[in-house]
């Protein structure tokens, strides 16, 4: 199918963007890294319920490349994730989205350097244009700091870094091997877990082990219910479809398509009744014109 690397990618951002609005009608009160163990769990049972009953066969991969689609869950999500919630904490979402906008070249260098992958000057244009048109966005009416927290700055940094080499370790299993992506996302997120599980306990008992964080998943009427279905999007589809857009277009293309989340978010906005700035518009269509580059 043509273009089914950056379908995938483009259907994983949307479905991202749905995901976060069922996240915030939950209430959630719990702190970011519980949610990220919490969700990451719920998701892997769902992934192996899917390969139980799909009968997908375990891959036959070798103890480096088992090691390397691990060790990718571990940085692009147990890592990744960790530090993209650090440094919206200390510095807000603008600068960190900023700063995170530095994801997709990154991932087109390390591309290049560790797996060979080049990408052509119209692709290059694609992410620049896509990723102008996302910071035009998210950006507004985000007043900037008057100092530089560099903590907070460099959070962002590591996250952005992480995503990166996540991104390009899973990507170098995915090429080399006939590892379906149903199977990668459910290694990446069980390694990733299986890290959380054992460090969160013993760094923070008092997040893990308190009754009343269980209990703060969920404040708003049905919100537990709201809550799974938003890691049934967000972290079981949402992943498989990511792992299936590396499977089938590059590293690069692969993550600035999905980081368009955020102008699907803003059109879902606008169905729901909210007025959106000429800004926003502007931004969203510099977007789309990066997005189209991909599929000249």
């Amino acid at each position: 199918m043509p273009f089914a690397g950056e379908i995938a990618a483009l259907s994983a951002a949307f479905i991202w963007a749905v995901a976060t609005m069922i996240y915030a009608r939950t209430g959630n009160r719990a702190p970011a890294l519980f949610l990220n163990l919490v969700k990451g769990t719920i998701a892997v049972a769902m992934l192996s319920v899917t390969i139980l009953v799909l009968g997908d066969a375990p891959p036959e991969l070798t103890t480096s490349q088992w090691l390397w689609l691990a060790a990718s869950g571990v940085v692009g999500i147990s890592i990744g994730d960790s530090a993209y919630f650090s440094a919206i904490r200390r510095v807000g979402p603008s600068q960190t989205l900023l700063v995170e906008s530095l994801a997709p070249p990154l991932t087109g260098v390390l591309a290049l350097f560790f797996l060979h992958e080049a990408i052509g000057f119209w692709a290059w244009t694609g992410i620049f244009l896509t990723m102008s048109g996302i910071l035009w966005v998210v950006t507004e009416h985000h007043p900037q700091q008057k100092s530089l927290h560099l903590p907070g700055l460099g959070f962002a940094t590591l996250a952005a870094l992480c995503q990166a080499a996540g991104m390009v370790m899973s990507r170098q299993v995915m090429v080399s091997t006939d590892i379906t992506p149903l199977w990668a996302a459910l290694i990446r997120l069980a390694a990733a877990s299986l890290v959380l599980w054992t460090v969160l306990p013993v760094l923070r008992p008092d997040i893990v082990l308190r009754r009343e964080t269980w209990r703060a998943i969920g404040t708003a009427k049905n919100g537990w219910a709201f809550f799974t279905l938003a890691v049934f999007l967000g972290t079981f589809l949402g992943i498989w479809l990511q792992q299936a857009a590396l499977k089938l277009t590059g590293a690069a293309i692969a993550q600035t398509l999905i980081s368009v989340s955020p102008l699907f978010a803003l059109g879902l906005a606008v169905m729901c009744g909210q007025v959106v700035s000429r800004r926003s518009l502007v931004g969203a269509l510099i977007t789309l014109t990066g997005v189209a580059l991909f599929f000249c």
